[in-house]
């Protein structure tokens, strides 16, 4: 009995002893977890684990090896200690086209110090697949609005072969009385069908190439006159103050959507034996209000059926299924917008596009 006050007094001391040990290991984890998170985010994931590695090494980790897949190429990396066959293993995936296999070893001689060096491995891991995910997110989101760009020059390039298909046909049917007519009118698109072919040349060589806005502004009256034109479509263009009319001004990329929202319409409109060879022609009629012009396009009766949800993307059973609703993406792009409406009298196009800010805001 006389030694149990200074067995309890050791017994106090080595407890006190283990927590001054479990308050530094958790002061060093706690160190080394933010300096983890402290490090540079904008860095290529595969360099990651050389920054990372100064960190794991002061939290107890006696080497890291690393390898796997990453969008094809084989990639891998050693940090430490030589690998053996016994180091567990935790594996990274990030989609289809990122994958990293991790291996590491600890020098924790006490189940405490391994649960410590393996937290901060943690934090490591999952930072690391934080980093991967970002990328290949960044990835798909740029190849997405790549193959947004390339759809819509690749239904521009449609439109315009549709337009030679039409072409040709008249042409083709025509007598020698009528061929010099058409020849006159293939003379007038010759500048529009031009410069569509020079912009469709230039996008195959930079196709997420959008129009620079220090382009002069264009008129949108033209724009509305030449589409109907190169579709071989009578129109009528009426503007509510017509002295305004040369002031409907539109930006290069308004312009832009504004014309590939028009070939898309009148394309379709031009396989409409009602809308082509009708006696009434298109009628326009367009005014401005808060700021943007909106054009209310009237068709004829047309011989078929206006379709229900004509917007939805690979409805059509003819051609791509793409047109309209492309139509009403690239106007939205610009902060525009397309709706439609079928009456008795035909189809209501009622198209919105931002204008050029002017003086003068309504007509």
């Amino acid at each position: 009995m006389i030694h149990l006050p200074w067995l309890l007094v050791a017994l106090g001391l080595v407890l006190l002893l283990v927590a001054w040990v479990v308050w530094l290991r958790g002061r060093r984890l706690r160190r080394c977890v933010a300096q983890l998170l402290a490090l540079p985010t904008d860095v290529h994931p595969l360099r990651w684990p050389r920054l990372a590695w100064p960190i794991l090494r002061r939290a107890g980790i006696a080497g890291i090896a690393w390898q796997g897949n990453w969008f094809g190429d084989a990639v891998q990396g050693r940090w430490g200690a030589e690998p053996g066959p016994s180091w567990p293993a935790q594996r990274l995936e990030a989609g289809p086209d990122c994958a990293i296999e991790l291996h590491w070893a600890d020098i924790g001689r006490t189940d405490e110090a391994r649960a410590l060096a393996l937290t901060v491995l943690d934090v490591f891991a999952q930072a690391w697949l934080a980093r991967m995910r970002e990328r290949t997110q960044a990835v798909a989101v740029a190849l997405a609005q790549r193959a947004q760009v390339q759809l819509y020059w690749q239904h521009d390039m449609r439109n315009l072969a549709q337009w030679v298909g039409l072409l040709a046909e008249e042409f083709g049917a025509a007598t020698p009385e009528q061929l010099p007519r058409l020849a006159q009118r293939l003379q007038r698109q010759a500048p529009l069908l031009q410069a569509r072919a020079h912009r469709l040349l230039a996008a195959t060589e930079a196709p997420a190439a959008v129009p620079a806005r220090g382009e002069p502004p264009v008129r949108a009256l033209d724009l509305l006159q030449n589409a109907a034109e190169l579709a071989g479509l009578a129109i009528e263009v009426h503007a509510d103050d017509a002295d305004a009319a040369p002031t409907l001004l539109l930006e290069p990329v308004p312009a832009q959507a504004l014309e590939r929202a028009l070939d898309n319409i009148f394309s379709n409109l031009a396989r409409d034996s009602g809308a082509r060879h009708g006696a009434m022609p298109l009628r326009c009629e367009c005014s401005v209000r808060e700021g943007a012009l909106q054009a209310r396009l009237h068709t004829p009766r047309l011989s078929t059926p206006w379709p229900r949800r004509a917007f939805e993307p690979l409805k059509s059973p003819t051609g791509s299924g793409m047109g309209l609703y492309q139509a009403r993406r690239s106007l939205r792009d610009a902060g525009g917008d397309l709706q439609a409406s079928e009456e008795p009298q035909g189809v209501v196009f009622v198209l919105r596009v931002p204008l050029v800010l002017s003086g003068r805001q309504e007509i």
